[in-house]
């Protein structure tokens, strides 16, 4: 009888060790598929989960209205009259910044021609998982790619977006004709007139791997604040990277971008 239960007793001990190394086996299967990412609920910012892309939608603008290339025109302060026939510009170096300062280039290079809507809206893929709490680009091209020389795909000269001199690539272009029917037409570019835009996203709270952000240029910011450019009075022509009158349209240009909305693309 002693035996017996001895037996039984074993059994069940037996038994209570394999039910318990299901469970751990179990327990370690849900643990391993649970992404930390998603238990974060405190949080400002944008949290991208897994390996995601972001997606980008830029719009133009002069004093709020929606820009209608060459049969609408525009007044600047300085009262000069004229429609835009062109808008082009290189939108590079999109970095994601961490709470910690840490920073993540995704080393991107696009033309966007505003007249042509399928360029101003793209995605840059393979973004790694994180918490980002800034962002930060460029509209030019950065020094290490401005003097390579001939390059490929948005930096091909095919484009016609690059200078044979050693100044490189425009970064930006605009041009069209004023109503006292005078064209004119700025090419900005050169190292020392590279547009550097950073922005802070503690304000959002979005947790996606497919953000989409909105992006508006004002190009009335180019003629006023914090100088007047008048076309009379500084150039109908920009050319060179290096005259006052380029540097005073770089300057009145570093609050010409916003970011409209942010959102989730999914």
């Amino acid at each position: 009888m002693l035996e017996k239960i001895i037996h039984g007793c074993l059994f069940l001990l037996m038994l209570a060790i394999l039910a318990g190394s299901c469970k751990n086996k179990s327990s370690q299967v849900i643990q391993a598929d649970i992404n930390p990412w998603d238990t974060v609920n405190n949080f400002s910012g944008i949290i991208i989960p897994g390996t995601g892309k972001l997606n980008f939608s830029f719009s133009y603008n002069f004093k709020g209205q929606e820009i209608v290339f060459g049969s609408k025109n525009y007044i600047n302060l300085a009262g000069d009259t004229f429609n835009i026939e062109q808008l082009k510009h290189y939108f590079s170096n999109l970095t994601l910044i961490k709470p910690n300062g840490e920073r993540v280039n995704l080393g991107n290079y696009h033309l966007l021609d505003a007249h042509v809507p399928g360029t101003c809206n793209f995605t840059i893929p393979n973004v790694p998982a994180g918490n980002y709490t800034g962002i930060s680009f460029l509209i030019g091209v950065d020094s290490a790619r401005n003097y390579s020389g001939v390059q490929e795909g948005a930096l091909d000269p095919a484009w016609q977006m690059f200078w044979t001199w050693n100044t490189g690539y425009v970064f930006f272009r605009i041009n069209g004709r004023t109503s006292i029917n005078k064209t004119y037409a700025f090419d900005i570019g050169g190292i020392n007139n590279l547009l550097k835009y950073s922005f802070g996203l503690t304000g959002y709270k979005l947790k996606t791997i497919e953000p989409k952000f909105t992006i508006a240029l004002d190009i009335n910011e180019m003629f006023e604040n914090p100088e007047i450019y008048g076309f009379k009075t500084d150039g109908y022509f920009i050319h060179d990277d290096v005259n006052l009158e380029v540097l005073k349209i770089k300057n009145n240009m570093e609050d010409m971008v916003s970011i409209i909305k942010i959102e989730n693309n999914r």
